[in-house]
Order: C-alpha cells, then structure tokens, then sequence
C-alpha cells in the first residue's frame, strides 16, 4: 500500500533553490554535515532538477535554479525571506564549521532571553541558517517575562 507521506519523511521538507546544486551540495555536506541521498539530473543535461539531503532526522531537498519558471534562487531574487532552524548538540562548533567554509555570519553565536545559545549565518548561496543548542528550558510566562526585559533594554538603549 502506497501510504500518502513517505516513510522517513516529516510533514514539511524545505525545498532550496540555487544556482549550482553540485557546489550546494558539496558545501551542505562539509560545512552542515548532512548527508547527500540522491540527485536527478534534467533532461537538458547540466541541471539538477532534485537532490535529497539528509540533515540529522530531517530531509531536505537542492534543485537547481530554473530562472525560465518559478524555480528562482536567492542570488536571482535578491535575497530570501526564509530561515531555515537547525538545532544541534554544539552550536558553537556548527557555526564555526560553517563559517569556515564560507558562510557569512549574521549574528554571532550568543546566549539568548528566550533559552537558546543562537547565531545565525548565511550560506554562500544566499539561504539564511540559524542554528541553536537549548540551554534553558522555561515555562511559556518565564519566557513573556524575558521577552517584555529584553524589549524594555532595547527600548531604553535607542
């Protein structure tokens, strides 16, 4: 029996669009860690039209920019309005892989009001990561509370 979501899947699989899915892939993969599963050239020859990635438990997938239709990459478009989330054992050393092999950082790695030790990077193509390590679990008021602190701070330094 076919079952409607595939096994080994979550309900949402990020689809990322860029130009020059071999490199993507070879960057997620050293820089991120994650695991290549297959790819599917295009008919034309010189495109990847799908790859999955395999990202500790989650799958992702890489195809490459079909500028002629909706298939656009960041590059083309200017920028992205998406962050992909990854949590991770040790975020400081994540985020330092990544930057050495060529992210841009973003926000720095730091402690933050709401529970997480968080930084987040900017692939070299144009896909925007934050990446974070629980470090305090809190109750949903404790974290009301931060959140009014931390906006009252900002408020009060501008």
């Amino acid at each position: 029996m076919t079952h409607p979501i595939p096994e080994d899947f979550h309900t949402i699989t990020p689809q990322l669009v860029v130009k020059g899915v071999s490199d993507a892939i070879a960057w997620y993969t050293s820089a991120l860690g994650a695991n290549e599963l297959f790819r599917n050239t295009a008919p034309d020859g010189t495109r990847i039209m799908h790859s999955e990635l395999l990202l500790g438990d989650s799958r992702f997938f890489v195809v490459d920019e079909f500028a002629e239709g909706p298939m656009k990459s960041p590059a083309t478009l200017g920028g992205t309005a998406v962050t992909l989330h990854l949590y991770v054992h040790d975020v400081d050393a994540m985020f330092d892989r990544a930057v050495a092999a060529g992210a841009t950082v973003l926000m720095k790695v730091a402690d933050q009001f709401w529970g997480d030790r968080y930084g987040m990077i900017a692939d070299p193509f144009g896909h925007r990561w934050s990446i974070a390590s629980r470090i305090e679990d809190m109750s949903p008021r404790e974290l009301h509370e931060r959140a009014e602190s931390w906006a009252s701070d900002r408020k009060e330094r501008s």
